[in-house]
């Protein structure tokens, strides 16, 4: 697991002011371990998801979770894109959805208060000694074929797991690992 080491070190942002350091430390492997989530782990992550903030509280997101080695697994991961093959590996699929409409009528902050939700547990996940990687490159429409209200609509896909070992990984993961990402600095302007 040297590596794995490695691949921490690399992808460590550096910062100039004192951030929280969970936000230096994530980052999106390719390579999972086989090691399950644990349980009452899953319901921490999903707990942290129900206070996500969200325009007006209509918390407009839906999640499907597919355990490797499940129908369900199969079937969420045959919707993945060839790019993203590596995720069957993982333990879990996440499919995170927006609710296109709700009792109030259409939302129009669904896709952004569902991107706060991924964030959330993204973090959570984080903190509990888990990785993600989210994706975009899956089919939508083929997506749609699982859930369970049509107003759930498939927006990204996410691998969750522990890291993998990158010692024993095929070399073209490795080699898309491996780079270091950085980090835009003028994210904001006084106006």
């Amino acid at each position: 697991m040297k590596k794995n080491q490695q691949l921490i070190n690399l992808k460590e942002s550096k910062t100039t002011l004192p951030i929280n350091p969970i936000f230096k430390k994530r980052f999106s492997p390719r390579v999972f371990s086989k090691e399950m989530v644990k349980e009452e782990d899953l319901k921490i992550i999903f707990e942290a998801v129900r206070f996500t903030p969200s325009s007006y509280n209509r918390q407009p997101w839906f999640f499907y979770l597919a355990k490797k080695g499940t129908k369900s697994f199969d079937k969420l991961s045959s919707f993945l894109m060839e790019g993203n093959l590596w995720a069957k590996e993982a333990p879990f699929l996440i499919l995170a959805c927006y609710l296109e409409k709700d009792n109030y009528g259409k939302n129009a902050y669904a896709q952004y208060d569902l991107g706060q939700a991924v964030a959330t547990l993204v973090y959570q996940a984080q903190d509990l000694g888990y990785f993600t990687h989210q994706m975009a490159g899956f089919d939508r429409e083929r997506a749609k074929e699982i859930v369970l209200d049509k107003n759930h609509i498939p927006w990204v896909m996410v691998a969750l797991g522990r890291l993998g070992d990158y010692d024993k990984a095929s070399e073209d993961l490795v080699q898309k690992d491996f780079h270091k990402t950085e980090r835009k600095m003028d994210v904001f302007a006084n106006i």
